[in-house]
């Protein structure tokens, strides 16, 4: 029945022992039987985050379904297999078609795992094969399995390693690119010479991965003791592997300072190892295996996304640039792209924000593995809100606000403001169609030899900005000719008069 079901019976203990003693003795059928069985019951899939809870579930079923009085006692994991041995992937069998084509079909697709069956193995091949029973494993990469039964398994420390040794080299070999395209000839001498140092460094770094090891054959000897061969193939591998790593960043570096600027190519670096971070944080909240500091940290990051998406997302922007002006987000005429173009830019600050608590949390959260000091994660939630919250504030709307402020100077210096996501004011020409003096201003004044600042049409009315009041007022669209004045272009010069 066990091996039906795939299972592997390690060990077997039955005894007796007798229900109610009589003067005369126990007689054998009224001796009750107690059989006590080891099960190795293979772990597939879909065990999700309790493997235990799922095995004793199995061995429950099959106890259902097969009407017997069997209950399982304990059940523990034998062995992290993940981390320590190869994994396989149960498949169907091969094709036995008669149509060769239709045979060759399947067997290709098996090869790419189409048909499997969605159970991992682990062990060696062998066991993977028993325990498959009627099915057939493939290996993770065909046509090596016996490189795959004894390649050599790095732990996750060593890995981690690696990728931060790996990744920092890489890093600092790309933004050598900025002096390679923007320096004179001996900085950008200096900066290949840099950089191809870097590349070597990073080279050796990855060599021990690529490395073929032969153990020296010695009877007692440690493993510590074994011979490495490296060979100049193995080296060359290093190299490829060192240049697909710090190549593409020291050209893409170099391409973007010729074409824009340096700070502009070095945000984008500091833009990539902040995904890098966040990237490593994420994953390892989500491994942690409890969903409770995930939900929490959730919860607590999510603050920056709701707010703005419960005031809406564009006005946001459009309320703080207006007010430099004096002019409200209803009265500021915008495209609906550009509206778009604002809403989008907020979300994005919004669940950067949001990835990036994510990302310490998974990075803080294995502190507080100890009972006493769970106590202090509320502390530590509450304490992550406020410069959370004071981030977006201070990226969003102190930003919507500077840009207000700076297009207000630019328009004092006689230069057009430059472009805020459609809208800043442009410098335009007004006449009244009729009588002047029939115009609604509710007290303001009108000079149609002034240039203003229009903020569009909206509602049938057009705001208008007085740059030497600093006031904003509006005027029905149907009783007034708005013009351009001058280009409009940001920093194209505004004319001082409409005369002009």
């Amino acid at each position: 029945m066990f091996g039906a079901a795939g299972w592997e019976v390690l060990g077997a203990d039955e005894e007796a022992y007798p229900e109610a003693g009589t003067p005369g003795g126990v007689l054998p059928e009224e001796t009750d039987r107690k059989s006590v069985y080891v099960l190795g019951v293979p772990v597939g899939r879909g065990a999700g985050r309790r493997p235990e809870r799922w095995a004793a579930q199995e061995v429950k079923d099959l106890a259902d379904g097969a009407q017997l009085d069997l209950r399982p006692v304990r059940s523990s994991m034998i062995r992290r297999q993940r981390l320590q041995e190869p994994h396989w992937f149960v498949c169907a069998a091969r094709s036995t078609h008669a149509n060769r084509w239709v045979r060759w079909l399947f067997n290709v697709e098996r090869c790419v795992g189409l048909h499997d069956t969605g159970t991992v193995l682990f062990g060696s091949l062998e066991e993977a094969r028993l325990r498959a029973a009627a099915h057939s494993v493939r290996a993770p990469f065909p046509r090596r399995v016996r490189a795959h039964n004894g390649m050599r398994r790095t732990g996750a420390a060593e890995s981690h390693q690696w990728v931060v040794k790996t990744t920092a080299l890489s890093w600092t070999a790309g933004v050598l690119g900025i002096p390679a395209a923007s320096g004179p000839w001996w900085l950008a001498l200096l900066a290949l010479v840099g950089w191809t140092l870097l590349t070597w460094w990073c080279a050796t770094v990855v060599l021990p991965f690529v490395r073929l090891s032969m153990a020296a054959g010695d009877g007692g000897q440690s493993p510590r003791d074994e011979e490495v061969i490296v060979h100049r193939r193995q080296r060359g591998y290093a190299w490829l592997a060192a240049l697909a790593t710090s190549g593409p960043l020291f050209a893409m570096t170099a391409c973007g300072t010729r074409i824009f600027d340096a700070d502009t190519v070095l945000r984008l670096h500091l833009l990539l190892a902040g995904a890098v971070f966040v990237t490593g944080g994420v994953r390892r909240l989500a491994r942690a295996g409890s969903r409770r500091p995930f939900l929490v940290a959730v919860f607590v990051a999510v603050l920056p996304v709701v707010v703005p998406a419960l005031g809406g997302l564009s006005p946001v922007l459009f309320t703080f640039y207006g007010a430099a002006f004096h002019v409200r987000a209803e009265e500021i005429g915008v495209a609906d792209v550009w509206q778009f173009v604002a809403s989008a830019y907020v979300l994005a600050i919004s669940v950067a924000l949001t990835l990036f608590f994510l990302a310490c949390w998974g990075y803080v959260q294995p502190l507080f593995r100890n009972r006493t000091l769970r106590l202090f994660l509320p502390i530590v939630a509450l304490t992550g809100v406020m410069p959370l919250t004071l981030a977006w504030a201070v990226t969003v709307l102190d930003g919507a606000q500077a840009a207000g402020d700076v297009a207000v100077r630019q328009w004092q210096s006689g230069r057009a403001p430059d472009y805020y996501y459609g809208a800043n004011p442009r410098p335009v020409c007004v006449t009244p169609i009729d009588s002047l003096a029939e115009l609604p201003l509710f007290g303001h004044r009108l000079d149609p030899e002034q240039v203003y600042g229009s903020f569009g049409v909206v509602g049938g009315e057009v705001t208008l900005w007085d740059p030497l009041s600093g006031d904003a007022f509006p005027v029905p669209s149907d009783a007034v000719r708005v013009l351009p004045a001058g280009e409009g272009d940001p920093g194209a010069v505004i004319p001082r008069s409409c005369r002009s």
